[in-house]
């Protein structure tokens, strides 16, 4: 139920609408909880998708464990990673191919615009980190960008 909340406020934010009542259904959720669902999320996205399609996610899920985020910023950040994370959406990937990843990286991008000012150094670290955990560490050597086994 929270889930589908979420992406019926992602919706009605980025058409400018106004969802005052949704986000007080919001009030008291533990995102402790959905912030465990999203990081099961990214995981298996990554899998699939790579260092770079996941960096976005990893970004939006530490921002969303921040604690000085409003109701609606953490409903965006949850929606979108849900959004992009889980392969049956609007325009899926696998039926309509590229189509399906312009509307992911749409929202991505619009959320990204929104929630920007609460992204910290930190939460930008702990992304690295946890690509470089997953992928493997990359070494920058000039202007290419080398990966270290």
């Amino acid at each position: 139920m929270i889930t589908t909340i979420c992406l019926i406020i992602l919706v009605f934010a980025i058409l400018h609408k106004p969802a005052g009542r949704l986000l007080d259904s919001l009030k008291g959720v533990d995102w402790k909880k959905f912030s465990d669902t999203a990081w099961m999320r990214i995981k298996s996205f990554a899998a699939g998708a790579g260092r770079s399609a996941t960096r976005l996610l990893l970004i939006f899920y530490y921002t969303l464990t921040s604690e000085q985020l409003s109701t609606l910023e953490k409903a965006l950040l949850y929606a979108s990673i849900i959004y992009i994370a889980v392969p049956r959406d609007l325009l899926p990937r696998r039926v309509f191919g590229l189509l399906g990843l312009v509307d992911d990286a749409a929202v991505g991008a619009w959320v990204y615009n929104k929630i920007q000012k609460s992204i910290t150094h930190a939460v930008l670290q702990k992304a690295d980190d946890t690509l470089n955990e997953w992928f493997g560490a990359e070494k920058v050597r000039g202007t290419r960008v080398r990966r270290v086994d």
